[in-house]
């Protein structure tokens, strides 16, 4: 089994970002290998082995090619296997973030308290959110000087493409 590519695929399916913004051929940050790094030492590899084998098994079963397939897997691992969903909601949180989440239940009425701990300068400006806010973290940016009185280029553009 190839650890990475069920990796991607996973990530895809939390994500809803297509391969090329997740892994893009041209990869100059790699964040997915210090996120599948930083997934195996946060929540242990022995539970990323086991999320990352379901997932080949239930991927294995779905027929045909699904426009959604990596979404349909994801759907059917939380339903068959939901002790996996909250590390699975983790990543999801270090994707967008590029933060680690801890959460914290104490017992109080509010249901407790989450806290994360930006993984590195690079999660921190390769986090998704800049791209679905439009936006790109402060102090870095690839736009032009003066990008900012033109119209911004569709949503699309910043899902799809890497920045």
């Amino acid at each position: 089994m190839d650890e990475m590519e069920y990796f991607i695929r996973l990530s895809i399916g939390l994500t809803g970002f297509k391969r090329g913004a997740l892994a893009p051929s041209d990869d100059t940050h790699d964040i997915k290998t210090l996120y599948l790094d930083t997934f195996r030492q946060r929540v242990g590899a022995g539970l990323v082995t086991t999320i990352l084998t379901h997932y080949r098994i239930i991927d294995g079963h779905i027929a045909g090619n699904p426009a959604n397939r990596e979404e349909v897997v994801v759907r059917i691992l939380f339903a068959e296997t939901p002790d996996q969903e909250f590390p699975c909601r983790q990543l999801l949180f270090l994707w967008y973030a590029g933060a680690w989440p801890t959460v914290t239940d104490g017992g109080s009425p509010s249901g407790g308290q989450t806290f994360s701990e930006v993984i590195s300068a690079d999660s921190y400006t390769q986090g998704l959110v800049w791209r679905v806010m439009q936006s790109h973290p402060m102090g870095r940016s690839t736009y032009h000087y003066g990008y900012w009185a033109q119209p911004p280029a569709p949503l699309s553009a910043y899902l799809e493409n890497p920045v």
